[in-house]
C-alpha cells in the first residue's frame, strides 16, 4: 500500500490533484480491526477545470507514470487496487477537507475522520456500511456528538438513531 500512498502524495505535489483522503474499509482500519476489502478508496479534490465535464484521465495517466497498472476502474500498485473517487457530495467534500494526517509505514497520508466514515456509511446505506458504523459506536471510536451533528446536517439522523439502537441492543439488527 505504501507505493500507492507515495504515488498519491506525488500527485498532490505535482498539482494533478489538490488533495486526497482514504475512506472506505481501509480508512476504517485506521480505527477498527482490519476488515476484508478488495481496494483502497481514495477520494480526491481535482484542480478547477475550464469545462463542465469532470475527467479522471489525468489522474489515471499520472498514476500509470508512477508505476500503477490500470485495470478497469482501478489503478493497481502491487496487490492493492486503488479506486479514485471525486468529492461527489457535500459530505464527501467535507470529509476530504477535514481528514486527518497519519503515517502508514512511515508514509504520510490522509484518512477520513471516524465521524465522516460513519456518516458516509449511513448515507451509502448497505448492510456492511451499517455494520461498520455500529462497530465504530460499540468500540467507542467515534465522537457521538460530532457524528450527531454530521447526521443532522446531512439528513441522516433517523439512520443514526437506528444504528445507535442496534449498537445499544447488542443484537446486530441492522437498520433497513
Amino acid at each position: 500500500m505504501d507505493a500507492a500512498l507515495r504515488a498519491l502524495n506525488r500527485l498532490v505535489a505535482d498539482g494533478v490533484i489538490e488533495d486526497y483522503a482514504i475512506g472506505g474499509a481501509i480508512g476504517a482500519s485506521f480505527y477498527l480491526p482490519a476488515m476484508q476489502t478488495e481496494d483502497i478508496d481514495v477520494f480526491v479534490f481535482l484542480p478547477p477545470s475550464s469545462g463542465p465535464l469532470v475527467t479522471l484521465t489525468p489522474v489515471y495517466e499520472a498514476l500509470k507514470s508512477l508505476g500503477g497498472e490500470v485495470e478497469r476502474e482501478y489503478v493497481r500498485f502491487g496487490p492493492w487496487p486503488v479506486q479514485i473517487l471525486t468529492d461527489a457530495s457535500p459530505l464527501i467534500a467535507e470529509a476530504i477537507r477535514e481528514a486527518i494526517d497519519v503515517d502508514y509505514e512511515e508514509v504520510p497520508t490522509r484518512v477520513f475522520r471516524a465521524e465522516h466514515l460513519c456518516a458516509i456509511a449511513l448515507q451509502t446505506g448497505r448492510n456492511k456500511d451499517y455494520a461498520r458504523a455500529i462497530l465504530f459506536v460499540e468500540q467507542n471510536e467515534v465522537d457521538l456528538e460530532a457524528l450527531s451533528a454530521l447526521a443532522s446536517r446531512y439528513h441522516l439522523a433517523d439512520r443514526l438513531e437506528r444504528v445507535l439502537n442496534a449498537a445499544r441492543s447488542g443484537r446486530g439488527d441492522w437498520p433497513k
